[in-house]
């Protein structure tokens, strides 16, 4: 009986039925939201992610802030504070 069950099952469903089934999922604004959760989880409670993203930003904005210093001249003398 249940070959006969396994059978029907393996003749009513295709792997491409069942890869659109699973991308239609991952489409879906349902899992988007358990990911965005499973995501905000982790952050918020791992202190070494967190470290770890904050010594990211740290790092951009010392490196922005170099670049804009270094290049001064160029964005600093088009500037002034008339009103137009």
């Amino acid at each position: 009986m249940k070959k006969v069950i396994r059978t029907m099952v393996n003749e009513e469903l295709t792997k491409t039925d069942v890869k659109d089934q699973v991308k239609k999922y991952m489409d879906s604004s349902e899992f988007e939201t358990k990911i965005a959760m499973i995501v905000k989880d982790r952050i918020k409670n791992e202190k070494a992610l967190e470290d770890k993203v904050v010594s990211i930003t740290k790092n951009v904005l010392t490196q922005l802030y170099k670049t804009l210093w270094v290049k001064r001249s160029f964005w600093q003398t088009p500037l002034s504070n008339k009103t137009t």
